[in-house]
């Protein structure tokens, strides 16, 4: 098959990570799979090292939506796309009516469900009828990776159920398996002892998630224990260094506060979560979080946010704990409750989250189902 992805994200994220494992995935078995994508971007070059066939960059700017769209269209027709792939809202009108242009039925999208639990479930306005038409008018199927987010798309109004496919997040559990990683590399890096406990939490720093809350339990378990250490690491736009600088100040304001660090983001990411003895993920707009699967396949008990699709993936007190976004004590008791479980049973908790990923989120389960609902999708009506 010949497939076009559209990313007009700024940045490598979750979902961008995701495209790349499913051109890893597929291009292999003989599809060629082209990006399209945002020019600020470093996403072509990385699809080019995954197996990506071409790259080009989108058109941004007053009226670019629009504007990418006449250029997917344009592209569509050019190449004989069978199949034109939105990995994110942000490119659902570029995507879906690029494609519609080019005599496609619309875009196959991916809608995880990344907005805030907080956020009400709207069935009327003017905002509400324009996300409803462009669901209804630029979607031809639709995928999400929670039953969660496919729940909240039915209740919203923006498509039927039987257009929304359930495919949840995928994990390289070859790449993600602490036998295969050495133990020790990231804390000797840090001078972290060897049986001092390791909290880490891995998100890219930005406002309005609830990082805030994160800090505020992090404060509280390096001042109860003295050999604790807390570590985050992730991404941060420019826009946004302010509010790392932010969270910096607030850890330093608790007793032991200099044993809170805050990371760039990290390329070695299995070998920091094999010296971690939890890992803390409790974002507001989560949706599934690859880095929590990524977690529990490095058999580290996670503590993450009860919303969304994270209770489909993690067992409450079997994986993990889940707790309310933005409740920092409620944080903070869950991974005081795991570390101070003895070492065989927080093991077994280690090691049940590695079998559920094996059982219901692996890679390569994950780019069987994309490629048979592309196939589906590419079928002339």
């Amino acid at each position: 098959m010949r497939i076009l992805t559209v990313n007009a994200i700024s940045f490598v994220g979750g979902a961008e990570r995701w495209l790349l494992h499913l051109v890893r995935g597929l291009a292999p078995r003989g599809h060629r799979l082209d990006v399209a994508h945002d020019p600020r971007s470093p996403l072509g070059r990385d699809a080019l090292e995954a197996g990506a066939e071409a790259v080009w960059t989108l058109p941004h700017g007053p009226a670019g939506r629009l504007r990418a769209a006449v250029t997917v269209a344009r592209r569509v027709r050019r190449h004989r796309y069978d199949v034109v792939v939105s990995t994110s809202r942000s490119d659902l009108v570029a995507a879906g009516l690029g494609a519609r242009l080019a005599g496609l039925p619309g875009t196959v999208a991916r809608l995880n469900s990344g907005w805030s639990s907080d956020d009400p479930v709207v069935r009327e306005g003017w905002t509400w009828r324009r996300h409803r038409a462009y669901h209804r008018r630029l979607v031809h199927l639709a995928t999400t990776n929670s039953k969660a987010g496919r729940a909240d798309l039915v209740a919203r109004g923006f498509l039927e159920p039987e257009r929304i496919e359930v495919i949840h997040n995928g994990v390289d559990v070859d790449q993600f398996d602490p036998a295969r990683v050495d133990a020790g590399r990231f804390r000797a890096e840090r001078a972290i002892p060897a049986g001092a406990p390791l909290v880490v939490s891995l998100a890219r720093y930005a406002p309005g998630r609830g990082q805030e809350a994160e800090v505020d339990a992090a404060g509280s378990l390096v001042a109860a224990g003295p050999e604790l250490r807390f570590v985050f690491a992730g991404s941060c736009r420019p826009a946004d260094r302010g509010f790392r600088e932010s969270l910096r100040t607030r850890a330093r304001a608790f007793p032991g506060g200099d044993r809170i660090v805050f990371l760039e983001e990290r390329q070695d990411v299995p070998s920091l979560l094999r010296d971690a003895d939890v890992l803390v993920r409790v974002i507001s707009t989560e949706g599934l979080a690859n880095v929590a699967l990524e977690a529990m396949a490095m058999e580290v008990p996670v503590v993450t946010a009860a919303i969304a699709g994270m209770p489909e993936a993690v067992l409450e007190g079997v994986t993990g704990h889940l707790v309310a976004p933005g409740d920092a004590p409620a944080i903070a008791a869950a991974v005081e409750r795991i570390l101070a479980l003895p070492a065989e049973r927080r093991r077994e908790m280690g090691k049940r989250g590695r079998s559920v990923i094996r059982e219901r989120f692996s890679l390569s389960a994950m780019v069987n189902r994309y490629e048979a609902l592309f196939e589906r999708a590419g079928r002339p009506a």
